[in-house]
């Protein structure tokens, strides 16, 4: 297999992972993500597994709290990044923002499969990627998604 095929193959594993964990809800997201962060620092091959929904240990995680906070600020990061490239003038990020604007007029599903793609150029490891994805466009993207830039720059002023 070659490295493009590589490459391809682990985005369609993010995208079909992202649209999977679509079904969840914010703050179990925001947990997942701050759990597979800690899993991450302390196992960095565990970057590569897509599917990684690590059990919740108190002793070695801390409190919920702590680690939903956690996931939070990853979610913080990672939106602004990707503000950036969607709106932006980048002509290097062209590609991903046509494919997340394009997505906009086929559905979430497809916003969520465009955005997780995008992650993984902007170098999010493959499982926050995954769980990034549903929560950055049903945050930020699908409310406003007919004035979108616009929209999604003031909810992440807001946010702090």
């Amino acid at each position: 297999m070659s490295k493009e095929d590589e490459v391809g193959s682990k985005k369609d594993e993010v995208e079909r992972e992202a649209k999977r964990l679509a079904n969840k809800d914010e703050k179990a997201l925001e947990l997942l993500v701050g759990m597979q962060a800690q899993a991450i620092d302390k196992d960095p091959s565990l970057a590569e597994q897509v599917s990684l929904e690590p059990q919740y240990d108190e002793a070695t995680m801390g409190f919920l709290d702590d680690v939903r906070a956690l996931g939070r600020r990853i979610l913080k990061r990672w939106n602004r990044e990707l503000n950036k490239l969607v709106c932006g003038t980048d002509n290097a990020s062209e590609k991903d923002r046509n494919a997340i604007l394009g997505a906009l007029s086929l559905g979430e599903t497809a916003v969520i499969a465009a955005v997780a793609a995008a992650l993984l150029g902007l170098g999010v490891p493959a499982p926050l990627a995954a769980a990034l994805a549903p929560l950055i466009v049903k945050k930020f993207i699908w409310p406003a998604k007919d004035e979108l830039c616009e929209a999604w720059s003031e909810a992440i002023k807001s946010e702090g």
